[in-house]
């Protein structure tokens, strides 16, 4: 189970693709067992989010739209997960403006 759905791909909006997501990383041993600890934090569905306007600015413009939280957490739960489709939507969203 994910914390937030997929934080990084919210991270990757917000620095206009400057960080980039990985899907998933553990380092595993077989001395030691995993541990994995939930936090759900998420901000409210009418929270826009997009990228930081100076990361933007620097970059010759934004990559991704702003969106509201909920509009992006709507695309995520409509279909099974499929790598990166939430940032997909998000970046085809700037193609409708």
């Amino acid at each position: 189970m994910d914390s937030v759905p997929h934080i990084h791909f919210q991270e990757m909006i917000l620095s206009n693709g400057r960080y980039k997501s990985v899907e998933h990383m553990a380092r595993v041993s077989n001395t030691r067992d995993r541990i994995s600890i939930p936090i759900f934090v998420s901000p409210r569905p009418e929270t826009r989010i997009g990228p930081l306007q100076g990361l933007a600015e620097k970059d010759g413009g934004a990559i991704y739209r702003d969106l509201d939280f909920g509009e992006y957490m709507n695309n995520f739960f409509s279909a099974a997960h499929d790598g990166k489709k939430t940032l997909d939507f998000a970046r085809s969203m700037l193609d409708q403006e």
